[in-house]
């Protein structure tokens, strides 16, 4: 393969795939999302964990008659205003911030799973689209060599000038061929260059099947729409017990007298102030709070029947791969042999060089179909992993 920077892989021999994800994990640009959504949810949590839901107010005023009687009158007054939580609001507060919490847990391995899909599918786009390209150049380079051979026999005479066409022609057919899939992997080389960042990749990508059948609440998305239901439900809930005016305890100390007469007079006192009714603003707040409840509902709903569908068709195709293999095994076997026999018939004359070429081309179709379904089966085996819920 011709040699660019940008579309050219190392193997290497200790990069596992746990550490391949934890490299890609970390520049992906939605990493620094999950770092702000880590810390909104700790805030939820230092919220409910304060004393009063908002900051207390002091004010002060001085009054004097000067500009008026000037009798001497003054009064001062100084006042603390501590607000109340409502009823349940406090509550409801700390349910959001556990909530939230756990949303935010359970949204990064949700992010590391998607991660993992997408280096599965890259990995597995290259190991096939290389072994395409393998075989391809092989095929040219057979048939450079029968090509070679079928000229040598056309100068002396034994082959015809047309079987040196036909030969001709098939070279320049897989010539095209291999130009095309090596274009096709220096593509798919790219692609996985730009998401990963790194120029090499694992020397062992296989895995183990997962022993997972079904789709539980361990699966990450699933666990992901879970807990973004639960935060959205104890945002609801907040919104519901909570008022954008609430009730409030003040302290106040007010001092009066006259400059002229009287004795100065303070005094302290304690008052409660209460609103009357709810805030006009909540019934708009309550309803895009239940439009929010409503849809997380729909997206749980929508991701378990995906997930559902996704290890369906994941285990359909483990098992159809499984099948063509061994159906391609007796294939091979049978091929071989046949190459065997048509080699020693074609080295006898017993047919031309346009029949030896067909046949010639039949084997390395089933070989090759044969080693591109080797790959299809561990692809296989990693998409249901990916399907079942398995991060790398």
């Amino acid at each position: 393969m011709e040699e660019h920077e940008e579309a050219t892989l190392h193997i290497d021999s200790k990069l596992t795939l746990s550490v391949l994800l934890e490299k890609t994990v970390a520049r992906q640009p939605r990493a620094g999302v999950l770092k702000a959504s880590q810390g909104t949810a700790q805030a939820e949590v230092k919220y409910g964990r304060h004393w009063f839901p908002e900051a207390p107010e002091i004010a002060g005023f001085h009054l004097s008659d000067r500009q008026f009687d000037d009798i001497g009158a003054f009064e001062n007054e100084i006042a603390l205003s501590l607000p109340l939580w409502l009823p349940g609001e406090k509550r409801a507060q700390v349910q959001l911030g556990e909530a939230a919490s756990s949303a935010n847990s359970s949204r990064e391995m949700e992010f590391r799973w998607r991660v993992s899909g997408v280096l599965r599918k890259q990995l597995w786009e290259i190991t096939s689209a290389r072994r395409q390209w393998e075989l391809a150049l092989e095929q040219e380079r057979n048939l450079s060599a029968v090509l070679e051979q079928v000229t040598l026999f056309t100068e002396a005479g034994d082959f015809a000038r047309a079987d040196q066409l036909v030969a001709m022609q098939e070279f320049a057919i897989w010539k095209a061929e291999t130009m095309s899939l090596e274009a096709g992997l220096q593509d798919a080389v790219r692609e996985y260059r730009a998401f990963t960042g790194l120029g090499v990749i694992p020397s062992d990508i296989s895995e183990t099947l997962s022993s997972e059948e079904g789709i539980d609440e361990s699966h990450p998305a699933l666990q992901f729409a879970l807990d973004r239901l639960s935060e959205q439900a104890a945002s609801t809930e907040v919104v519901r017990q909570g008022n954008s005016t609430r009730p409030s305890v003040q302290v106040f100390w007010r001092g009066y007298g006259s400059e002229r007469a009287s004795p100065d007079v303070n005094a302290l006192g304690l008052g409660l102030a209460v609103p009357i009714g709810n805030s006009p603003r909540r019934g708009p707040e309550i309803a895009r709070a239940n439009e929010g409840l409503a849809v997380a509902e729909a997206e749980l709903l929508e991701t378990r029947r995906l997930l559902d569908l996704q290890l369906h068709e994941a285990r359909h195709r483990l098992k159809l791969t499984g099948m063509q293999l061994e159906n391609s095994n007796a294939m091979v076997e049978a091929a071989d042999e046949r190459h065997r026999l048509d080699k020693l018939a074609f080295e006898l004359g017993e047919f031309g060089v346009r029949e030896w070429l067909r046949r010639l081309s039949e084997l390395k179709k089933i070989q090759r179909s044969h080693e591109l379904l080797l790959i299809q089966k561990e692809a296989a085996i990693a998409s249901y992993n990916q399907a079942a819920g398995e991060i790398l």
